[in-house]
């Protein structure tokens, strides 16, 4: 059964009846063009007949076709078609102890050609596999990159509300409005590469401590003593808590919790400058732990930044009819987290 492809196979060597009887057996898997070991006809058939791939015959290691297969690698005109070399058994042995980078596969004769046939068609389907399978990773990257782009150029909902805003406006945006703080996107400080986070055990450990304390202690917020400002991240995901914290320690007190089940205790014993909230958690959600802390009027007045991957207009509604006082989608521009972080502390 013929291929649905044919492949174009340039075929040189001197032995004219070992290239015929190949051209001839194989005209229904390739279309063959034979050339001679000048110079000029091997790189003008590549120029023209563009092969898929360049088969030898060789019977000496000191050819002239073999001599040429470097010096063909490194011309303009060659395609990268892989370098089938067919060699007797005294000239394959030498290319096998001392390679030419230049070959792709050397086989030794004889050789049915039948068999020569499934070898070069089954390397060349490999490499087609190969190419889109590169092809198809690179495509992923790129759009990966574009995607990427595209969430840290995109507009917060706020502001792409007021370009695609109705005649009448919903209170829910009125009210959002009015009360967020606006958020200065001009970048802080140039991020410095990311030193190893501390282990997140620790800070569920000193959370323990805190919460086994008697409780004259914890009615006593307590500073770090450090001076900077402390803020308290919650989220599900622990890759994000260490990307955060390796990234924000330098210039703040960083606690970090993969749950909202600690989080009241550990606010009534500690002084909390932000908090920094993922919006969608198992369990207990950020929304619900949003609300606990503005039910208690030890912890209503702590600025909450919701995080959130959320990007659907409805989902958008539901978090801002929180009122928090502010929140940045995900993936996180730590740029834009930072002067955010600012904005609520000052």
């Amino acid at each position: 059964m013929a291929p649905s492809k044919k492949y174009n196979v340039l075929i040189n060597g001197r032995n004219m009846s070992i290239v015929m009887d190949f051209i001839t057996h194989s005209e229904t898997y390739f279309k063959c063009l034979s050339t001679s070991d000048c110079w000029q006809d091997v790189l003008g058939h590549f120029e023209l007949f563009k092969p898929d791939v360049y088969l030898c015959f060789v019977d000496s290691i000191y050819s002239k076709i073999l001599s040429q297969t470097n010096a063909l690698r490194g011309d303009a005109l060659y395609n990268d078609a892989p370098i089938f070399v067919v060699a007797d058994e005294e000239t394959y042995d030498e290319l096998e102890q001392n390679p030419r980078p230049a070959i792709s596969v050397v086989i030794k004769r004889p050789i049915s050609t039948d068999n020569l046939i499934l070898r070069i068609t089954a390397h060349l389907e490999q490499r087609e596999r190969a190419a889109q399978a590169e092809a198809e990773k690179e495509a992923k990257r790129l759009a990966e990159l574009e995607r990427r782009k595209a969430a840290a150029n995109q507009k917060t909902p706020f502001n792409k509300q007021q370009e695609d805003q109705t005649p009448k406006r919903s209170a829910i945006w009125e009210t959002w409005e009015n009360e967020i703080k606006p958020i200065d996107t001009k970048p802080i400080k140039k991020i410095k590469p990311a030193k190893p986070a501390q282990a997140l055990k620790t800070d569920s450990e000193k959370i323990a401590a805190e919460a086994a304390k008697p409780d004259e202690t914890k009615a006593q917020p307590a500073d770090s003593g450090s001076g900077k400002k402390h803020i308290l991240i919650v989220d599900d995901d622990r890759t994000v808590l260490k990307m955060l914290k390796s990234a924000l320690e330098e210039e703040y007190d960083v606690t970090t919790m993969v749950n909202g089940l600690m989080v009241e205790k550990f606010l009534m014993a500690k002084k909390v400058d932000v908090v920094i909230l993922d919006y969608e958690m198992p369990g207990q959600t950020g929304a619900d732990i949003f609300r606990k802390l503005k039910a208690n009027e030890k912890t209503e007045k702590i600025p909450v930044c919701f995080l959130t991957g959320i990007s659907d207009r409805e989902k958008i509604l539901e978090v801002m009819s929180l009122k928090p006082h502010s929140y940045l989608l995900k993936p996180i521009d730590m740029d834009m987290l930072k002067a955010a972080i600012t904005n609520l502390t000052h």
